[in-house]
């Protein structure tokens, strides 16, 4: 009798410690924001909130708008600090290394991102889109992802901008690449492009605004031949890159 009631108290004991072990976390204020998301002139609240131990990242935003209803997002794994690409070419509207926010008059973006580590591995990269006081993730993408033949890893951040002046802002990002070879006047190595994705409620990768994004800043080759080319890239960085081997 006195053993069967010891092995009863030890199934509690077990079964209290695994409901224990199933409770989440408690979030913790990570950072907050007030900004006029919507151009309405009223001050709208953001929250960072984390439930994880790293005191340096975040897994969890909550916005309040006026006009909305209030949305929470968490992260697939966590988000950090932005790439610096991003941040020393386009201007936050926040001070944050954690969250960059732009507008127009047509909408809002939000970026987060988990950062890139030392040997050029990218993490969770998200982006919010608030158009119309519809709030809303559209783009949620970890390393190594793809979009059929497009690399949805955002390793580089380059630039949100509004590429055909009608207020909608495009995202654009490209990923590390390698020099392997030295040749007279430069370097032979792989061809990383620039991918550009308009922020819209479908954020969907654009073949004609990247096309003709390469063609003026680097150079552009069908996705499907991406691995097939080799690019010389000239010491004079005055000078474009160019095809070397197709």
């Amino acid at each position: 009798m006195k053993n069967l009631i010891l092995i009863t108290l030890l199934i509690i004991s077990i079964g209290a410690i695994a409901q224990t072990s199933k409770k989440k976390k408690a979030y913790s204020n990570f950072k907050t924001f007030h900004i006029d998301l919507n151009n309405d002139d009223i001050v709208d609240t953001i929250i960072l909130s984390s439930s994880l131990s790293d005191k340096t990242s975040f897994n969890r935003i909550s916005i309040s708008m006026s006009g909305a209803k209030k949305a929470i997002f968490k992260a697939k794994d966590q988000w950090a600090d932005i790439q610096k690409e991003l941040l020393t070419s386009n201007k936050n509207l926040v001070k944050s290394k954690n969250i960059f926010i732009q507008k127009t008059n047509l909408h809002t973006v939000l970026i987060m991102s988990a950062g890139t580590d030392g040997a050029g591995y990218s993490g969770e990269f998200s982006i919010i889109n608030i158009e119309n006081n519809n709030i809303k993730m559209v783009f949620d993408h970890g390393s190594d992802e793809s979009i059929g033949a497009i690399s949805v890893d955002v390793e580089m951040p380059t630039g949100l901008i509004d590429l055909e002046n009608n207020g909608r802002l495009c995202f654009i990002y490209s990923q590390y690449g390698e020099v392997y070879k030295s040749v007279k006047g430069g370097m032979i190595g792989t061809y990383h492009p620039f991918y550009v994705f308009p922020v819209t409620d479908n954020c969907e990768y654009s073949e004609s605004l990247s096309k003709a994004y390469n063609e003026k800043n680097y150079i552009y080759v069908d996705p499907h031949r991406h691995k097939q080319i080799e690019i010389f890239y000239p010491d004079n960085k005055k000078l474009k890159p160019r095809l070397w081997k197709q």
